[in-house]
């Protein structure tokens, strides 16, 4: 169950990454160093336009139809509210090191909600979205994270499923699985 959260979770960002595509390719990313700049620009477009990541997310899910039908309004607010009470929660983490990457993490994740919040009835991003730096910061930072879990798990194979396997079934399942 882990391990399909993990391929949902990073589904739903590369979707969100995808998404925004024209938005982060057209951003500007000031560093304060001009070469350093044009540098990110760079590594920006080979993230967007990598092959790889294209073919791997073509469209997983329809994100539009999600917030569509009676109960659709309720669902976003929903999401939308779970999502800040763990942001909240979040602060209350002791250890810095973990707060600061857990911040981050969650932050990555709600840009990736905001981006596909923001999707019209045709499934077109919609011309108002603006992310904050920081924003675009956590999102590629929680897709490389996400990214590098993956090809940890394609790498060990079945073996790592049994262990997480064994491992849930000796601990207490938390009511939002993650």
């Amino acid at each position: 169950e882990r391990v399909q959260n993990l391929y949902f979770t990073y589904l739903f960002v590369l979707r969100a990454v995808t998404k925004a595509a024209d938005y982060l390719e057209q951003a500007e990313y000031n560093t304060g160093n001009p070469e350093e700049d044009l540098k990110t620009q760079s590594l920006v477009k080979q993230l967007l336009y990598n092959p790889k990541l294209r073919s791997a997310c073509p469209l997983p899910f329809d994100e539009a139809k999600l917030w569509q039908g009676e109960n659709g309004p309720e669902l976003k607010q929903e999401i939308q509210k779970q999502f800040r009470n763990i942001s909240a929660i979040m602060d209350c983490v002791g250890c810095e090191k973990c707060r600061l990457w857990g911040k981050l993490q969650v932050l990555g994740l709600g840009t990736a909600l905001k981006i596909l919040f923001s999707v019209d009835g045709e499934n077109h991003l919609n011309q108002s979205l603006q992310l904050q730096r920081n924003e675009v910061i956590a999102l590629v930072n929680l897709l490389n994270r996400l990214s590098e879990s993956v090809n940890f798990v394609h790498e060990k194979g079945p073996s790592i499923e049994d262990v997480i396997k064994q491992q849930s079934s000796s601990t207490v399942k938390p009511v939002f699985p993650i």
